[in-house]
């Protein structure tokens, strides 16, 4: 059956082949009935596989079964945007364009605007993490050397005397820096020096003031010890500036406070995994310096703290020195040290040690170490339990969802073998941890609107980035791409195995595959691939873009192969926020108008058919090269606010001129690089014999030049490659309408840095590939030689080249070539063009300098024809796309790239 009834809505057959898998006859049938039931109808959506039937013959190209008749050019723009008069796009919109002004770092005015200052330093910059962990480490030398320095009485010297000099130094900077580095205030980042310096003084100042004071007061009262003889230095004066240089270097202990600071730093830039870890390294850490602590504080005791008893623990060891004896603190301070850590680190494991207090102050002492001993030892071990709890718990519910399974698939009585595929499955991917998407943390949901929107577009610009023209509008408004992640962006996970899409599915989003593999297969009963096709889709790449931009419908099916992270971009929300900023949204209009022309003009033989991977020619850059010159001129503009933030001069200025009167394009790329953008549409044409069609040099007036190009034109605004085609056929190559069999398109891009401008520019070239149909004639005026000898031309040739003669290999390449027809086509009455049928075998010697030489006196030698008649040039005009001057010039432009064709390249 292959209507259901007679109604406006017509219903596709579910297969439309022959026997012989032929889709040809029946196609063209259905067609006719199609036509034949619609009658005078006017056009509907179909509720079966044909989902759109559009008058004239085009529409009735069949493709697949599960595509509309007409498929792609039946494909209707997206909409909201393809009833959108655009705007008038002027220079006064663009207030900040041209004030190097940076569109990606712009604030809020309602949010954090008022808390910058130029000179705030941002605490979450890479600098400063840095200093970060310089900090760190002199903080730890500072609070483990101290106490040593205390305990032993290490004289100021040395080492200890330059470390003693630099850490005053050292945080003294601190204290300075810290009226500059920002803070946060319920979740905001406040950047304002006022507000800093006042909440500073609030929290931190006075104490990092008295330290850094004690620092000074220590250096100097040492300083001034070292400079009086030791005499002096028994003094009773002397000793007490001596007491008093240690009481004040005891207060740098509390810099240990500053290591709660430092912690809350690092913990929020580690990430989650090593969380534990870190716990367990703080707190292995902070055992070992309080060991440390306890040890120097132990052996102080024994040396010089009061006594009640008399005794001293230092005086009830003896060292033994083979069979000798000596005292304890006869023996080197590194062994009196290890003694003393030996002590405190059994105090605080609760171990068993041979040295006992004799005294009070060293019972305390020894009483403290014990308890301190028993709290991080209680500590240590209910974190690893804590940690042990968890993975217990995670297991717990692994086995109960099995059980469930388990328990299901028995009730059912499923078949065995698919049960077990099922339990593999499920264990697989129950291995597998999950990524958290929004909505499993439950702590977003205490942000503000405001905070969650900018937590959002934080995470997904690096990959909405990677298409520009998503990256162009963040540099317009920053504020408008937060709401549009907000609102239009999902975040999307799947495991393997995974379809994200099936084909002949309607679709009205886009994704961009963030992490993981896909794989994206056609087969030809949904698209128009002949076998069935498949490809890799790579991290980055996005799929199905055309769904932003016209009523997409998938042809293919897009499956995961590992687990994959998307970002899916609704269409319909995504108009709705571009429309908040008419400028924006104006240059939506422009690009989808000429994504759409790209989509509904694709198709062999001039183009690949449309996937739901790429669609032929939407390249960026091809596409701005196509839109009016309003709109490249605003992006132009945004563009260049950018580099002129880094860079000026007269080039820059030029460019920027230039961009005002649409004399170049520039666009910001993908990877952010600014290019200038130059786009050629060539024709290469050739016969059976190889013969390409080339252009072999041009005249103004009674001036010839030689040059052997592929005939071409600059593409020009509001026009793609086949309208860009079609106008060189029209105004200059008339003599090929209807003559050629065109073959397809072949894109040849390079790039290289304009020594003009100073940028990167990027020559894009479609090379047409057409055939010259069997006995077609060119229909030009032919120019005649002036000479027929080949001394005669030799001749010639040396008046032109200063004497230099002709080899015989180049006097054979002259007899070639004089034998070639040589067509004139006029541009006016002054100038043209001269075009001939150039042997494939000769374009490469041809582009040599010897070959250039035979070139020059091949063309300088022959009679141009007269001018063509007012009436015949009318004809070409009024064929033409309105007989623009500029149009009906030759490309003579010098920045061009040489489109000079060695033999390989054609």
């Amino acid at each position: 059956r292959v209507f259901k009834d007679t109604s406006d809505t017509v219903e596709a057959p579910v297969a439309l082949m022959g026997t012989d898998g032929s889709k040809g006859s029946v196609a063209c049938e259905v067609a006719g009935m199609i036509e034949g039931l619609k009658g005078d109808r006017p056009e509907r959506r179909s509720a079966g596989r044909v989902s759109r039937l559009s008058e004239g013959a085009n529409s009735q190209l069949f493709v697949a079964p599960s595509l509309p008749l007409g498929w792609p050019r039946v494909l209707a723009m997206r909409t909201g945007l393809s009833h959108h008069e655009m705007q008038p796009h002027s220079r006064s919109t663009l207030k900040g364009f041209n004030q190097g002004k940076n569109w990606e770092t712009e604030d809020d005015e309602e949010g954090t605007k008022h808390h910058v200052s130029r000179c705030a330093i941002d605490p979450n910059c890479t600098s400063m993490f840095l200093y970060t962990l310089l900090s760190t480490v002199i903080l730890g030398i500072d609070l483990t050397l101290l106490p040593y320095i205390l305990a032993w009485d290490i004289e100021f010297t040395g080492i200890v005397y330059g470390f003693g000099c630099v850490t005053p130094v050292f945080w003294s900077f601190d204290i300075c820096l810290n009226f500059l580095l920002g803070y946060y205030k319920e979740g905001e980042i406040i950047m304002n020096r006022t507000d800093i310096a006042r909440n500073y003084f609030r929290t931190w100042f006075t104490a990092d003031a008295a330290v850094v004071l004690c620092d000074w007061a220590s250096l100097v009262v040492q300083t001034h010890q070292q400079g009086h003889d030791s005499a002096d230095s028994r003094s009773l004066t002397m000793l007490r500036f001596i007491k008093l240089g240690r009481m004040l270097r005891i207060v740098d202990m509390l810099r240990m406070f500053r290591v709660a600071r430092i912690l809350d730093l690092f913990a929020a830039k580690v990430p989650e995994g090593f969380r534990l870890v870190m716990r367990l390294v703080t707190l292995f850490t902070g055992i070992l310096w309080l060991a440390h602590l306890f040890a120097c504080l132990w052996f102080a005791a024994g040396i010089s703290a009061p006594s009640d008893t008399g005794a001293r623990w230092v005086n009830h060891i003896l060292v033994q020195h083979g069979v000798a004896f000596e005292d304890f603190l006869d023996s080197a301070p590194a062994y009196q040290y290890l003694v003393s850590f030996h002590w405190a680190a059994g105090q605080i494991a609760l171990g068993a040690i041979d040295i006992m207090p004799t005294n009070s102050f060293e019972r305390i002492i020894f009483v403290l170490a014990m308890m301190f001993g028993f709290f991080f030892g209680s500590t240590l071990v209910s974190m690893l339990s804590a940690a042990m709890m968890d993975y217990q718990m995670m297991q717990k519910d692994k086995t109960m969802k099995l059980r469930q399974l388990r328990h299901y698939l028995r009730e059912n009585q499923v078949n065995p073998v698919v049960a077990v595929h099922v339990q593999k499955q499920v264990e697989q991917r129950l291995s597998v941890r999950e990524a958290l998407s929004e909505g499993d943390v439950a702590a977003l949901q205490l942000l503000s609107t405001a905070l969650r929107s900018q937590l959002r577009f934080e995470i997904q610009r690096p990959h909405l980035a990677r298409q520009p023209i998503f990256r162009l509008w963040m540099q317009m408004d920053v504020r408008l791409m937060q709401r549009v992640c907000a609102d239009a962006v999902a975040c999307n996970y799947l495991r393997p195995k995974d379809e994200l899409f099936a084909a002949a599915s309607a679709e009205t989003c886009a994704h961009v595959l963030v992490r993981g593999q896909m794989v994206y297969s056609q087969s030809p009963d949904s698209s128009p691939a002949i076998e069935d096709t498949s490809e890799e889709v790579q991290e980055g790449q996005w799929l199905c873009e055309a769904a932003l931009w016209s009523e997409w419908t998938h042809v293919g099916k897009a499956e995961s192969i590992t687990s994959c992270q998307l970002l899916s971009i609704d269409s319909e929300h995504l108009m709705t926020c571009l429309q908040q900023d008419f400028l924006i949204e104006g240059i939506a209009v422009e690009y989808c108008r000429q994504f759409h022309k790209r989509i509904t003009s694709a198709g062999p033989p001039h183009a690949p058919w449309p996937t739901d991977l790429q669609v032929p020619f939407t390249d960026y850059c091809d596409l701005v090269v196509s839109m009016e010159k309003t709109v490249q001129q605003t992006i132009g503009r945004v563009a260049l606010s950018q580099l002129q933030a880094q860079r000026g001069g007269r080039a820059m200025e030029k460019l920027r001129e230039e961009v005002e009167i649409s004399k170049s394009i520039v666009v910001i790329t993908a990877t952010g690089a600014l290019i200038r953008v130059v786009s050629l549409v060539v024709l290469r044409a050739a016969q059976e014999d190889g013969s390409v069609f080339m252009q072999v040099g041009k005249w103004s007036g009674p001036d010839v030049k030689h040059a052997l190009l592929l005939p071409g034109v600059k593409q020009e605004a509001d026009e793609h490659v086949g309208e860009t085609l079609q106008r060189m056929f029209n105004t200059r190559l008339s003599c090929l309408v209807g003559k050629l069999e065109l073959n397809g398109f072949q894109r040849e891009i390079e790039e290289k840095e304009s020594k003009e401008y100073g940028v990167q520019t990027r020559y894009m070239r479609a090379i047409c590939k057409a055939t010259l149909f069997k006995d077609a004639v060119v229909d030009a005026p032919i120019c005649p030689m002036m000479t027929n000898t080949i001394t005669q031309m030799a001749s010639s040739v040396d008046s032109v080249t200063h004497e230099k003669a002709l080899d015989s290999h180049q006097k054979y390449m002259l007899s070639r070539l004089q034998a070639l027809d040589v067509y004139a086509i006029h541009a006016d009455d002054v100038s043209g063009a001269l075009y001939a049928w150039v042997p494939s075998d000769m374009l490469d010697p041809l582009g040599c300098t010897n070959g250039e030489l035979v070139l020059k006196a091949w063309i300088s030698d022959l009679d141009l024809p007269a001018p063509s008649s007012s009436s015949e040039k009318r004809e070409v005009e009024e064929e033409g796309d309105g007989g623009d001057a500029a149009s009906m010039q030759m490309i003579v432009d010098s920045d061009l790239p040489d489109m000079r064709l060695e033999f390989t390249q054609v």
